[in-house]
């Protein structure tokens, strides 16, 4: 191998500089060197490439990996087809951040033209086998030509049928119908729409203040509701206190009135019993008494006074008052 010889170069002064001779051959391969790398392209996972040939998106679309390109004829456009998150909540554009697109809050009118700010978010990917469509018809910028102008609509065509006082209480439906109205839009568009969540919903300070009132109003009625329930609840508990007293009070009056009777009955029983006693016992009384027996009572008992009374004849006998001795 035959190794470059010095050589000297002659300044302005015409003094002797250094310097070498370089083949004539080390600039073709020099030039062959870097169209070789012009040539090979690498894309990169969560992406596709759209080739440009003279300005002219080639329609079918590079998957990740190394390709080829021709130097000078053919650019690369890297077509991001991972997700894509846009979060509309903060007060002004802020930059986008790895995905993440951060929009104001979506001002709508309600039906009675009141102020609402809605914060929302979207999620969406882009179809890969459409990224050279998408490049012809809307660029690079196709979020802010196609899909925020969308979104932005579906939110105030929704929103703008609901009363402002209602849209708290509604909010679920709101978020349904919303959801629903962006999937039949995508459905028209080379992208697929994956989530679409309702964050939060700002009212204006009037309709804050209303829906507050109507709340008080309503937690009033709720605490009426309660003490009129628990004055009837006591009232019943009154009710049966009273009928339960009653009830005893009726008990133990049926108790004595029904005592008051079987100590009565044994009452009447014992003088039935008493009398029958009695009467029987008079009754052998009266068989043990004859007139034998009446004039021997009558003989024993005698003082030798002259009677006042004599008995005389019959059964029943006759009691006769004697004139009084002379």
């Amino acid at each position: 191998m035959k190794m470059p010889t010095e050589s000297f170069d002659t300044d302005t002064l015409g003094r002797k500089i250094p310097g070498f001779n370089v083949p004539v051959l080390a600039i073709p391969a020099l030039v062959l060197i870097v169209l070789a790398f012009m040539t090979v392209y690498t894309i990169e996972s969560g992406n596709v490439g759209v080739l440009s040939t003279f300005g002219k998106y080639d329609p079918e679309e590079k998957e990740p990996g190394l390709h080829l390109k021709l130097p000078f004829v053919q650019s690369v456009k890297v077509f991001d087809v991972r997700l894509q998150t846009v979060n509309y909540k903060s007060a002004k554009d802020l930059p986008d951040q790895g995905g993440v697109i951060n929009k104001p809050a979506i001002e709508v009118l309600d039906n009675k033209n009141l102020p609402i700010g809605v914060e929302l978010t979207v999620q969406f990917t882009p179809d890969k086998k459409e990224a050279a469509e998408i490049l012809t018809r809307y660029g690079a910028n196709y979020f802010e030509k196609l899909i925020n102008p969308i979104v932005r609509d579906v939110v105030r065509d929704v929103i703008g049928k609901y009363q402002a006082e209602k849209i708290a209480a509604d909010r679920t439906v709101i978020a349904k119908e919303i959801r629903a109205v962006l999937g039949e839009k995508f459905k028209e568009l080379p992208f697929h729409l994956h989530d679409v969540a309702l964050r939060n919903i700002r009212l204006p300070q009037i309709v804050l203040k209303k829906i507050e009132e109507v709340q008080l109003a309503k937690q009033e009625e709720q605490r009426l509701a309660m003490v009129e329930k628990q004055a009837e609840k006591n009232q019943k508990i009154k009710t049966i206190e009273a009928n339960t007293k009653l009830i005893e009070i009726t008990t133990q009056a049926k108790a004595q009135a029904e005592k008051k009777r079987i100590e009565a009955d044994a009452k009447a029983y014992q003088i039935m019993k008493e009398a029958e006693a009695i009467a029987k016992a008079n009754q052998l009384v009266a068989a043990s008494i004859t007139d034998r027996l009446i004039r021997y009572k009558s003989v024993e008992k005698w003082n030798g006074t002259y009677p006042a009374t004599l008995m005389q004849g019959g059964d029943k006998g006759l009691l006769l008052q004697l004139p009084p001795a002379r």
